[in-house]
């Protein structure tokens, strides 16, 4: 296994795993590549391409991100409002591993850990896991919980760097509009399952995020007061 390979799939959780504000990837506005495989939980491969000529939304996720399993029950309901719609979830590394759920170090565990995903928050969305090293993680954005629209031609029209259900429904409504804002302030998403989705890689898993909390808000409310002042600084130069 390689440095990045090593490096990507972290054994323990700390802010430094996480680079706020890098977000590689196809833009809003910007036509995809297809060229991805993945595989499903039966061990099949699936190509990306199956999915040229349709709306498709993909969220990433794990077992142990309280980001994503947030999303399960309110993208269900979406999955209802709108059936002309492809839903997929990738499966990418362990947001907070430990004892109970390691890093993956082999696809046969990775899709293990992804039925369990499945089974334990009752996700109606497919499922695609992602390679070992993350291919397609490392290229489209490296976050645990994003979120992509895209449209039969293949073009984003929207995506984040946190996903939530009412934004992805927002772009569904309005499918001719391109929406680039692609920042979403997280804080105060979701604790109630933080402990025990986080509890899900162990005891580590939960120490680990416990330890660093106070970093990771100070971060996360730094990266939303900069996109903040950065969004006025557009306005204002568009109204000049």
């Amino acid at each position: 296994m390689s440095a990045r390979d090593e490096t990507y799939n972290y054994p323990r959780f700390k802010m430094s795993n996480y680079e706020l504000g890098y977000f590689p990837g196809p833009k809003a506005g910007e036509v995809i590549d297809y060229d991805y495989k993945l595989t499903d939980l039966d061990g099949n491969e699936v190509e990306l391409s199956d999915y040229k000529g349709k709306w498709l939304v993909i969220e990433s996720g794990s077992l142990t991100c309280p980001m994503y399993v947030k999303n399960v029950k309110p993208f269900a309901k979406l999955k209802d409002k709108f059936p002309d719609v492809e839903w997929l979830v990738v499966y990418v590394r362990e947001a907070h591993p430990g004892e109970k759920a390691h890093q993956a170090k082999t696809i046969d565990e990775k899709i293990n850990y992804a039925k369990r995903n499945r089974d334990d928050y009752n996700e109606q969305r497919k499922i695609a896991v992602d390679d070992v090293v993350g291919t397609w993680h490392h290229n489209w954005g490296l976050l645990p919980n994003t979120v992509y629209v895209i449209n039969p031609d293949g073009k984003v029209i929207y995506r984040a760097d946190w996903s939530f259900a009412h934004n992805v429904e927002e772009a569904l409504t309005n499918r001719e509009k391109i929406n680039s804002n692609e920042h979403v302030a997280i804080i105060g998403a979701a604790p109630w399952i933080t402990i025990p989705v986080t509890l899900k890689g162990g005891w580590i898993a939960l120490y680990d995020i416990l330890k660093v909390f106070p970093k990771v808000y100070y971060m996360h409310f730094k990266l939303d007061i900069q996109t903040w002042l950065e969004k006025r600084r557009n306005k204002s130069i568009k109204a000049s």
